[in-house]
């Protein structure tokens, strides 16, 4: 009687243990676009969806206040600086450390219908946190970003696959630029990679070692879009929060700005990466803190901006070993405390509206 029932037991664990689960269904293939398009949000499945694993604060009795409007790990300086041409920079460094608060989020969002970054940072939603931090984030053409996006495990929006060189009206060829992106990984650590969609139909991304054979210079482009296997060293890009621009700036230590401008077909998009003007941009340093420079130009308080050699160097003397770029010109803008644009973003009517930001949040403790 007893093993009938040990039988009886093992039998049923057995049958449960091998129910048969569902499978999501992929999106649809759709062809390489040339023209800007919002991207829709992939199934859930396919991109990992939890936050960067961190461990919370264990002990309630420290002091989580606020200080001067800003959560622990997150500091804001101003800075000013004259270089041996007599030119002047004026803008603001936001340093944010992870690890003094593992309460802080980095979140890349999305706006389908272009929003300042006040704005956003005013709707950012209460479930993500409080917003401490924002600034503009990347590329974007009418009314849609071409650079990629991911937020929560998921790309809002792909990398963009091709476009017509050196723009739409004088179109001379189709290019498939591998342009750099900046994210914040499943375990919390901080990439900056040089990035593809090599899957437009399950929004698939691979990092590759390099801007691959575009060069912008010499008017040398691949004549195909880049599959995975393109090169050695290559992986797929899964962060739980990203956000592209280009071009790389720094990669270990060292000033690659120039070679990464050509090389990620950025001159005919107007980045003027030999020229000083407002600058947004990111690094990471040794420790994985994250660094956000806003440097106002065109006359704005006074500056000029920063060249991309310029700005590579500040970051490099920030102790950053890599660096990207993000959209600038009058783009260019940071909120702080309380929702307050501190920089003077360039255009007549203050504030752009853009399609992407950065934004830091603090989660409840």
């Amino acid at each position: 009687m007893r093993i009938h029932t040990i039988l009886s037991v093992l039998l049923l664990s057995s049958l449960l243990a091998c129910s048969p689960g569902q499978k999501p269904s992929p999106e649809p293939s759709r062809e390489p676009i040339v023209e800007p398009s919002d991207n829709p949000a992939p199934e859930p499945s396919q991109e990992p969806s939890q936050e960067p694993s961190q461990e919370p604060s264990q002990d309630p009795s420290e002091d989580w206040s606020w200080t001067d409007g800003y959560p622990r790990g997150v500091q804001v300086s101003v800075f000013d600086d004259t270089f041996a041409d007599g030119g002047k920079c004026h803008g603001y460094i936001a340093t944010i450390d992870f690890a003094a608060n593992p309460n802080l989020r980095f979140n890349c969002k999305y706006a389908s219908k272009k929003k300042t970054p006040s704005t956003m940072f005013a709707e950012f939603p209460e479930e993500e946190g409080v917003p401490c931090l924002a600034t503009n984030a990347g590329y974007f053409a009418g009314s849609t970003s071409v650079s990629l996006i991911a937020h929560a495990g998921r790309y809002v929006i792909s990398a963009f696959r091709a476009f017509n060189w050196p723009n739409d009206e004088a179109a001379q060829c189709t290019i498939y630029p591998v342009r750099s992106a900046i994210g914040r990984m499943e375990d919390g650590h901080f990439e900056i990679d040089w990035v593809y969609c090599t899957d437009p139909a399950f929004k698939t991304h691979t990092a590759f070692p390099s801007w691959l054979d575009n060069n912008e210079k010499t008017q040398r482009f691949m004549e195909e879009p880049p599959k995975a296997d393109y090169c050695a060293d290559t992986r797929e890009w899964k962060p739980v929060d990203a956000v592209g621009g280009g071009p790389r700036l720094v990669k270990d230590g060292v000033d690659i700005s120039a070679e990464s401008y050509w090389g990620e077909c950025l001159d005919a998009g107007g980045t003027s990466g030999f020229s000083r003007v407002n600058r947004t941009a990111a690094g990471i340093t040794a420790d994985n803190k994250l660094i956000l420079i806003v440097a106002d130009g065109r006359g704005s308080n006074g500056s000029q901006g920063l060249t991309l050699a310029e700005l590579a160097a500040k970051f490099i003397a920030l102790g950053c070993t890599d660096a990207m770029n993000l959209d600038g010109g009058g783009s260019s803008c940071m909120v702080g405390a309380g929702g307050a644009v501190l920089n003077k973003p360039s255009d007549s009517g203050g504030e752009r509206r853009v399609s992407s930001t950065i934004v830091i949040s603090e989660m409840p403790h």
